[in-house]
């Protein structure tokens, strides 16, 4: 459309309706008497009139009819002479109908839109917005500010001119989990191995990508020591740190990724539980990230070694029974033992084979046929429990809640650096909490429902 309409009249002459070539000029009131035109003259020479009725083509331009009262005003003449133009009264009011139409053309609108008239989810500058639903970018999109939130549902981010600790910060760690049912289960012979109610269990042991995403969230500075100098200084360690206190940055060696995460005491396990119970937030090292929420983690209870599981805690650090569950119970009436119980964490009571991976159903990583190093998570892809976890049989041994001894906690299941003895139900290891070295890592239990 454009800005042009079509106004029909009826002009009278002496009483009697008019008939030949007028001259019409044509102006916009906002009143109906007086006032000062915002819209005009336009003038229309030379039109017929016929038993007076004429028809003529208005154009007032554009940003003129905004829904106000509008009177046109017409003034006449006979066509060809120089007098003055005659107006006629009264002033005619127009209607909306005209121009109803014309709001689509915004392409012509000229002057600012009040906020007001504009949806939320559309993009104002210099505004603060809340946009629902999906919003699709379709080009490339400059920031000058921020985004805020903690990323959730962003996808094909490239990540390509971002460091490592930005990288790391902008996605969640993920860690795959299954369930482990059956609740309420009787122990085993040796009184292990029951729970009450059904829980998740890491998939796999926490692997060195899992981990330097924690330490990029929370450890630019890094007062309570997550980080060991082991994992850049020996071939077991897969991390390395740079940057100076406040500015640390963390980057995963070549090749390391997927290796489980040594060089861990208990202390830093239960703080990154407590950092997943928060739901993995960026920030120093306090009671929002990893020294409270599933453990509450005190100087005193540290030091006496009285850490326990808090009420509503999302992520943990198995207990004994939790692991021992995962790792080697199987009901009798789905295949499993006689007991219900297995003796090695590969559904067997026979000593699984020490080989490299990915083995048969009974192998294991342990020493010494991967040259004394672990190996990726879940390489022994034909070896899971009956919950499909994997590893629990070797690679790191694993830390568990269960205090041992008063000044130590247990460690359960075999490495690379011990036998295949080592990831039996009746074995007995355990080590004081502030205690890390290459073979010893841990996997996260968590609700069913965090």
């Amino acid at each position: 459309m454009s800005s042009a309409f079509t106004y029909q009249g009826r002009l009278m002459a002496g009483g009697a309706p008019a008939t030949g070539y007028y001259d019409f000029r044509f102006e916009l009131f906002p009143t109906e008497a007086d006032g000062i035109p915002h819209a005009g003259p336009v003038t229309n020479a030379n039109i017929a009139v016929a038993a007076g009725v004429f028809t003529a083509t208005l154009d007032f331009g554009t940003n003129v009819f905004s829904g106000a009262g509008c009177w046109l005003e017409v003034a006449v003449r006979p066509a060809g002479q120089s007098a003055a133009f005659i107006a006629l009264r009264p002033r005619q009011p127009l209607t909306p109908t005209p121009y109803s139409l014309y709001t689509l053309k915004a392409e012509r609108l000229t002057g600012p839109l009040p906020d007001s008239q504009l949806s939320t989810n559309i993009a104002r500058l210099d505004a603060n917005q809340t946009f629902s639903g999906t919003v699709t970018f379709g080009g490339a999109v400059n920031v000058a500010g921020s985004f805020s939130g903690n990323g959730a549902g962003l996808s094909n981010v490239v990540a390509g001119t971002l460091s490592s600790r930005a990288a790391q910060r902008l996605w969640r760690v993920s860690i795959p989990f299954v369930t482990v049912t059956n609740a309420g289960n009787a122990t085993n012979t040796d009184g292990k191995g029951a729970v009450a109610y059904p829980f998740r269990v890491g998939k796999y042991e926490i692997n060195h990508h899992q981990y330097a995403g924690f330490l990029n969230a929370v450890a630019g500075d890094d007062p309570n020591g997550l980080y060991s100098t082991n994992m850049a200084a020996t071939v077991h360690g897969g991390i390395e740190r740079t940057g100076s206190p406040g500015e640390y940055s963390y980057t995963v060696k070549p090749g390391m990724g997927h290796r489980p995460v040594g060089w861990v005491d208990f202390r830093d396990a239960v703080r990154f539980c407590n950092w997943l119970h928060h739901g993995q937030p960026v920030g120093a090292q306090d009671g929002t990230t990893t020294e409270d929420g599933a453990y509450t983690l005190t100087p005193e209870a540290l030091a006496a070694n009285t850490v326990t599981r808090n009420p509503g805690a999302r992520f943990w650090l198995p207990s004994d029974d939790e692991w021992y569950k995962a790792a080697y119970h199987q009901p009798f009436e789905v295949g499993g033992d006689q007991d219900e119980f297995w003796h090695y964490p590969t559904r067997s009571n026979d000593v699984p084979f020490a080989e490299p991976p990915p083995g048969g159903a009974n192998s294991i990583n342990a020493c010494c046929e991967t040259g004394r190093m672990a190996t990726d998570v879940g390489a022994y892809s034909g070896a899971p429990s009956f919950y499909g976890t994997f590893d629990q049989g070797g690679n790191l041994q694993e830390w568990t809640e269960e205090v041992i001894f008063v000044t130590a906690r247990r460690l359960r299941g075999g490495s690379w650096n011990y036998n295949e003895f080592y990831s039996g139900a009746s074995d007995f290891e355990f080590d004081t909490i502030d205690y890390d070295e290459a073979a010893i890592g841990f996997r996260v239990a968590g609700a069913v429902d965090p």
